[in-house]
């Protein structure tokens, strides 16, 4: 179809198209948190009302309807406390609270890791990059015992030296040895995930399992 000057107007999204492609979009996003049939209102909004009102059916109706949509958010507010656990809280709220404190569930990290990584992060925090903040993250991370071997080392000199004659430092390593828990398999993949987590960027970093 075109204008009488000829021009070809633009063409448009039915209405009824566009709320069914946003009705597919919401039903594909993930999430875990679900309407609870017949939840109530702790304060119906009808006993708020005119005492000329309390007795209107229309007014009732209203008043019910907006209950149903508003006992959710004062669901979700007095349950606020249960949403900071990491263990309890719906899954995607756990990913939007691991950006608060930098925990980086985008590893591949399953949903067990990234609660356990994120209950102890800000403990794990206040060690990481020690030898006892890698074995403290392993054991609450994945619940396995390691050992750690660093290659240490320190050079120091009481008289002054030009630094051009120094040598080349060697790079610190350190090695992660893995315990497995009475014979059962480690996923030394996963522990790779949380080594480069555990261990700081300039350290050369090696994962082995005990023999």
């Amino acid at each position: 179809m075109t204008t009488p000057s000829g021009v070809t107007p633009p063409t448009s999204t039915p209405f009824h198209d566009a709320v069914s492609n946003a009705t597919t979009y919401a039903d594909a996003v993930q999430t875990n948190r679900k309407l609870i049939p017949g939840l109530q209102s702790p304060f119906p909004m009808i006993n708020y009302t005119s005492s000329m009102l309390i007795d209107d059916p229309v007014a009732q109706k209203i008043c019910a309807s907006l209950d149903e949509v508003l006992a959710p958010i004062i669901s979700v507010l007095d349950c606020y406390d249960a949403y900071l656990d990491a263990q309890i809280a719906p899954l995607d709220f756990v990913r939007y609270m691991c950006s608060w404190i930098l925990v980086n569930p985008e590893l591949g990290w399953g949903e067990d890791v990234v609660r356990n990584a994120l209950s102890h992060a800000i403990a794990f925090y206040g060690r990481r990059g020690t030898a006892m903040g890698i074995e403290g993250f392993f054991a609450a991370v994945l619940q396995i015992q390691v050992s750690v071997e660093e290659s240490g080392s320190v050079t120091t000199s009481r008289d002054s030296t030009d630094p051009s004659t120094w040598t080349v430092p060697v790079s610190p390593t350190v090695t992660i040895t893995v315990h497995g828990q009475d014979g059962a398999p480690i996923d030394l993949n996963l522990a790779n995930l949380v080594l480069t987590t555990a261990v700081p960027a300039h350290v050369e970093a090696r994962l082995v399992g005990a023999p």
